[in-house]
């Protein structure tokens, strides 16, 4: 069991509570375009993480989604979602989650997700397993055929929908199933949980995977950033995952036929 992990999810229960102050769910803050909000449970969230993680592993960085964006340069990164869902958040709907990743030498090596309003917490730590609540998880062992597909339709720039819902429409028809959920992060987990087997999203950004992936891996699942080698944390960027190398080998066929590359070169 990874005492690391242990004491990030300690860390991220007690900064959830800040997300039960409906003083500062109500402040409520548009950015980039009608679909991205913010609100000062968000800024509240990362401000306690940002005080409290760095202390964990010694001479490390912090990227987090709200605020100010610079180049970082340490060994080791935290990547934080303070609330990852905040539209589900700001509507009630009741499934957001904290997303908090350490990258390490350019791959994510452990990641906490917690989901509040269910209190799971996953967690992995890199050769040391993945856990929901303390007991191990799996991936499921189900075929394409049987599988459910997490994605979206790349809401915060929706230039690239149609190629979403090429990829999405292809996977449905050979597939079980669909699930649209609006929590990157929490979707990603359940692949590790084995409650979903396959996962696409055309454009997420560093935040809302780099906790994901440890868990996904450790849990016998596969996860990647379409296109590149390292997990980058300076731009967003396709990610696929699956709970199996069929599985994935399929998906990722599908994916590159309709997305054969990155389609945007933004930074953050």
């Amino acid at each position: 069991m990874s005492e690391l992990t242990v004491q990030i999810a300690a860390i991220v229960r007690e900064a959830s509570k800040l997300m039960t102050d409906k003083s500062l769910k109500d402040r409520i803050e548009q950015k980039g375009n009608n679909s991205n909000y913010v609100t000062e449970a968000d800024k509240a969230v990362q401000n306690f993480l940002a005080e409290r993680l760095p202390a964990l592993v010694p001479e490390s960085e912090m990227l987090g989604e709200e605020g100010e964006h610079r180049q970082l340069h340490a060994e080791n990164i935290w990547v934080v979602d303070p609330i990852d869902g905040t539209s589900n958040f700001i509507r009630d709907i009741g499934f957001s989650g904290i997303s908090v990743g350490l990258v390490r030498n350019g791959e994510p090596y452990a990641g906490v997700i917690y989901n509040p309003y269910r209190d799971e917490v996953y967690r992995a730590e890199t050769g040391k397993g993945a856990f929901l609540n303390e007991q191990p998880i799996r991936v499921s062992d189900r075929d394409f055929s049987h599988s459910h597909l997490c994605s979206a339709m790349c809401l915060y720039d929706k230039r690239y929908a149609e190629a979403c819902f090429n990829v999405i429409r292809r996977v449905y028809l050979q597939s079980d199933d669909l699930r649209r959920m609006g929590t990157a992060c929490l979707e990603l987990a359940m692949l590790a949980a084995g409650r979903v087997e396959l996962y696409f999203e055309m454009r997420l950004f560093p935040w809302d995977a780099a906790a994901a992936f440890p868990i996904i891996r450790e849990a016998g699942g596969i996860a990647e950033c379409l296109y590149y080698e390292e997990f980058p944390v300076d731009r967003p960027f396709p990610v696929i995952a699956a709970n199996s190398r069929e599985n994935f080998e399929k998906l990722k066929e599908i994916v590159c036929e309709e997305v054969p590359r990155v389609p945007y070169e933004d930074r953050i």
